[in-house]
């Protein structure tokens, strides 16, 4: 495929991947199918470039993918980054040092691994879903792995509810601006998060950015996603597809909702047949 006629990009997490992190038969054949129909697909995930690859790479995916929630855009096939944005190392400090007031384990995320102190490894299951590439240092202050410049993606706190619900109105507090802060529940159970992303980016920041670079109007870029990280990319795209497990906020956002849910999966081969409808 010489020139595609649609951008489509699909978040991983409760989309691509189903419940139990497989792929639906119907949304890999799908997927390989679109290019003979002028769809370029691309993922659109949180997850870390190490953590995307291996399923871009089965999926065949040639087209740059948005990846860190939009901190980093990369060459699916050499594994290169071709664009980032990201938190200067003194506000990532900043960011680490009021994480921990708040009793919180403190993460920094670069493009291709994250870093904490051995308090850390009471979460390695979770965050490991955004990549396998755990590093533990004796202290994040004395860590040099993630200082430098344009290196660190993302900060991430986890820890209780209240705790986090703290930390996070802190962070939007002392950065307004300087960074993006959200906060949400880890799968649906007690243990809450804290992410903060350099201010202004999301998904559908960078998603704009790979349009013009593919030279398609925002009427021809089309996205699928389950949560609130994809509303940005839902802001951006001409037709969004929300999953049809997705929460209120996010299928009111979208201009379509899907009937296939994360349990069985099946949601991204329909919005393909859809976008081949529209011709």
């Amino acid at each position: 495929m010489h020139e595609p006629r649609f951008l489509l990009a699909v978040d991983m997490d409760g989309t691509l991947l189903r419940d139990d992190k497989t792929i639906a038969p119907e949304d890999l054949a799908a997927i390989r199918a679109a290019p003979a129909h002028g769809i370029a697909v691309t993922i659109a995930t949180g997850r870390l470039t190490t953590g995307a690859l291996p399923v871009a790479r089965e999926l065949g995916l040639s087209t740059p993918l948005v990846c860190a929630d939009g901190a980093v855009l990369v060459d699916p096939l050499l594994g290169t980054l071709l664009h980032r944005r990201s938190i200067l190392v003194e506000r990532a400090s900043h960011a680490i040092e009021a994480i921990m007031s708040h009793g919180l384990v403190p993460y920094v995320f670069l493009a291709d691994s994250i870093h904490c102190e051995p308090s850390g490894e009471q979460h390695r299951s979770v965050v490991e879903t955004w990549t396998p590439n755990l590093f533990v240092h004796g202290s994040l202050a004395s860590a040099v792995a993630w200082r430098e410049p344009e290196s660190v993606a993302m900060t991430v706190g986890i820890g209780t509810e209240e705790w986090v619900l703290r930390a996070s109105e802190h962070l939007r507090g002392a950065h307004v601006g300087e960074l993006d802060t959200m906060h949400f529940s880890l799968f649906g159970s007690p243990v809450w998060a804290v992410r903060s992303l350099p201010g202004g980016c999301d998904k559908g920041q960078m998603l704009a950015q790979l349009a013009t670079q593919l030279r398609l109007p925002r009427s021809r870029v089309a996205a699928v996603g389950d949560w609130l990280n994809d509303l940005g990319m839902f802001a951006f795209a001409g037709r969004s597809f929300a999953m049809g497990h997705a929460p209120t906020a996010v299928r009111s956002a979208a201009t379509d909702v899907l009937r296939a849910t994360s349990r069985a999966g099946g949601g991204v081969a329909e919005a393909i047949a859809a976008l081949i409808a529209t011709g």
